[in-house]
Parts: structure tokens; sequence; C-alpha cells
């Protein structure tokens, strides 16, 4: 199973409001994974990080709906092949837990493993990690490094490494 989080333009695209540079060497691979994941009749979900009503304050409605938008390197396949599960802040919320786990617990029980690719990895990688291993605390989670990225460099490693000893396996 592939979880692909938060792959928009927030992160993704230059113009976006939490760009992050790394995003540019992983986008490639990303699209890949993606493609492998529709080509191997992979399940694939992927979040969207939807921004509360208090961003409204700070810019405009224009600004924060391009930055909700999945980047359009991937939106084609994740709306063709994928599920969609919002969020407003860092985690899948318990709604939308609770459904993914009675949707997916066939696919878990049968050992397949739940890979994770996207954006940043020392926040929603990192939240979303934490939800899906409560909801599915025996299956094997993977991160594969080159397929994340985050705006700091220190804090993506520092990730790595709090992952690495959650009993995530680090690849790449």
């Amino acid at each position: 199973m592939l979880i692909a989080i938060d792959l928009q333009n927030d992160i993704f695209d230059k113009r976006g409001s939490g760009y992050a540079q790394w995003t540019q060497y992983v986008k490639d691979g990303i699209e890949r994974r993606i493609q492998m994941a529709v080509d191997e009749d992979e399940p694939i979900i992927y979040t969207r990080n939807l921004y509360p009503g208090f961003e409204h304050q700070n810019r405009s409605t224009e600004s924060i709906r391009f930055d909700e938008t999945i980047h359009p390197q991937f939106r084609q396949l994740l709306e063709n092949n994928g599920d969609e599960y919002t969020k407003t802040f860092y985690g899948i919320p318990p709604e939308e837990a609770k459904s993914l786990q009675e949707t997916y617990l066939n696919d878990v029980e049968s050992d397949r493993p739940i890979e994770f690719i996207g954006a940043e990895t020392n926040i929603c990688i990192l939240a979303n990690i934490m939800v899906i291993q409560n909801i599915f605390p025996h299956a094997d989670l993977i991160l594969n490094k080159r397929l994340v990225a985050s705006t700091s460099d220190d804090l993506h490693d520092k990730a790595l490494e709090l992952l690495s000893n959650m009993n995530v396996i680090i690849t790449g």
C-alpha cells in the first residue's frame, strides 16, 4: 500500500507558501513510485491538507486554494487511482483514520507493507506515520528517504532518525 502525503502546490510549487527546494529533487521519483503502484494495482491513499479558517486572516482565498491543490505532476495519477483523505492539521483526523482502517484492513492483514512518500518529513509525514502505526500496529511501515522532502535538512534528518527508532524501515 502506498500513502502519499500532501503532494500539493503548497510545498511542491515554487509559488507555494511552504515551498521546499528539495521537492524538485524528489518529484520525478515520487511520480514513478505512484505509477508503479498503479501498474501493480497497489492501493494508493493520499492526503490533502485543507487550511483552517484562520488562514484567511493572513492571506487570500485564492492563495489558499492554490496551496491546497494537488500538484499537477501528481494530480491525475492520484485522482484517478487513489483514495483521498483530507486533514486540516498535521495528521489524518480520527474519523478519517477509522474509515481508512475499515477500508484497508484486509490489505494490511495480508502482510502488505505500507510505504510513505511526500512532504514534509518532520511534520506531516511523521504525524501520519504515527496515525497509521496506531491503526495498523502490526504493519511493516516503510519510508524511502529519497521520496520525501522537507524545508529543513536538519529536521528532515532528525525525523528520519526518530522514525527509525519507531520501527519504521528507512530505505533509499
